[in-house]
């Protein structure tokens, strides 16, 4: 039964560290990590719906997705004062995207951006969540999510202009 749900979750687990911290290696020592501690805490788990235990498993995964990138100390934060008034939010461009290059794409981010991304705008989390989560301030939560969806643009610009050189 236990192999059944680890070869189930393992894929979408290792996709989720993935976007989180941009390479495989990582994602697969935290999915690895995180199945032993589900293990270890078994006795902890409620299970109120069918899909409680991937959450379960899902939260234990983000976390030490979180812990890695703090321990590594690497977030590249900026200020609210950083921020260009004329910068433009995503395009209809973004629906487009095949799901492998949108994650290439969102793993190319900087560690800050990246990980204020997968929180609020996948994971749905609020900026003052996601600020108490890591010890930032609400302001720089937004102003990192703000960049993030910039620089996403700019990547499916990029492709954008390269797939119609290419078709010409």
């Amino acid at each position: 039964m236990v192999g059944v749900i680890f070869k189930r979750l393992h894929p979408s687990l290792i996709s989720l560290c993935y976007r989180y911290l941009g390479n495989t290696n990582d994602a697969e020592d935290v999915v690895m990590v995180s199945w032993m501690k589900v293990i270890q805490k078994i006795k902890d788990f409620k299970f109120e719906h069918p899909l409680s235990f991937y959450s379960y498993l899902k939260r234990i995964c983000i976390h030490e997705c979180l812990n890695l990138l703090r321990a590594k100390n690497n977030f590249n934060l900026i200020s609210l004062h950083n921020l260009n008034e004329t910068d433009e939010p995503f395009s209809d461009d973004l629906h487009q995207l095949d799901t492998k290059i949108l994650l290439e794409i969102i793993a190319q981010l900087p560690i800050g951006y990246r990980t204020v991304f997968n929180l609020f705008a996948i994971e749905g989390h609020s900026h003052a969540e996601i600020a108490s989560m890591l010890q930032i301030t609400e302001s720089t939560s937004k102003s990192q999510f703000r960049k993030a969806r910039l620089s996403l643009m700019q990547y499916i610009n990029k492709l954008n202009e390269e797939r119609k050189s290419n078709e010409r």
